[in-house]
């Protein structure tokens, strides 16, 4: 067994999610998983997100007295800074208008980190899910070599942070632009990100959805193992996510088998050190 935790389930609490954390614990203790953390979603910094974080923490909190082996944390999704500074001004996401630049928006993420840690938050996921480099990016056409760059520019961005404990999902994508073939990523690129990840002390995460041959072909799943064992190898420590939301199974058997393919033994997978909890 590679796998003997998981930093990386969304419960009843996430907009996009149903699990309770009784299902979560059940079939976590089931697997043999030593802990597994909660990472609720906090896109944005609205009382919407915020609200389904103070329920996150409340719930975990509550299970905890119980279940020590579950874990506060939280994940963070990088947004423009002026839609930040739009929601911190009003409140809300409504009327924000985004502002012609020259230049890509800087990023910024829902919360500091003197504000997780009083709500009980003990660590972070940092992760791209979208462009937030121009205006309405979301809407735009994909374009590869654009997205590729905003990817690296974002993931940069996290594995520098003080609030990013693990660098969650790196390239992933919901247009599958790269899931054929894993080598149009440079490979510049992914070294600049291991220097970062490694000085940084961050993590980062073996995410179970990229070995699963939706959108993903063989050749892209063998690839990204073996960018995984890369990172391991120049000293980036591995963590698992299962990123479950809807159904918590034991996907894990999945992303062991590629990752023993890769050359991953056990006790390469690892679980977060208590000094890098907070």
């Amino acid at each position: 067994m590679l796998i003997h935790s998981d930093w990386h389930i969304h419960s009843e609490a996430s907009y996009d999610a149903s699990l309770s954390l009784k299902e979560i614990a059940d079939n976590a203790r089931a697997y043999g998983f030593r802990q597994f953390g909660i990472t609720d979603h906090l896109n944005f910094n609205d009382e919407k997100f915020l609200g389904d974080l103070k329920r996150s923490t409340e719930l975990v909190r509550e299970f905890q007295k119980t279940c020590p082996q579950m874990v506060q944390g939280v994940e963070l999704t990088p947004i423009e800074k002026p839609e930040f500074d739009h929601i911190a001004a009003t409140g809300t996401r409504e009327g924000y208008v985004p502002p012609f630049s020259s230049q890509p928006y800087a990023i910024e993420l829902g919360q500091t980190k003197a504000e997780l840690m009083a709500q009980g938050v003990r660590y972070a996921i940092g992760a791209a899910h979208w462009r937030v480099d121009c205006p309405d990016a979301k809407n735009l056409e994909p374009d590869l070599n654009a997205c590729i760059r905003e990817w690296h520019r974002q993931q940069m961005y996290l594995a520098c942070d003080e609030r990013v404990t693990i660098l969650g999902h790196p390239w992933w994508s919901s247009k599958a632009l790269w899931y054929e073939d894993f080598s149009v990523i440079p490979r510049s690129m992914n070294a600049e990100l291991a220097a970062a990840l490694k000085e940084n002390g961050k993590y980062v995460e073996c995410n179970v959805h990229f070995f699963r041959p939706t959108k993903k072909t063989e050749k892209f799943r063998c690839q990204y193992a073996d960018f995984l064992r890369e990172l391991h190898e120049t000293g980036v420590p591995v963590t698992y996510g299962s990123d479950a939301h809807k159904t918590y199974a034991d996907d894990y058997l999945l992303a062991e088998q590629y990752l023993l393919a890769a050359g991953f033994k056990d006790g390469d997978v690892v679980e977060i050190k208590e000094e890098h909890l907070w």
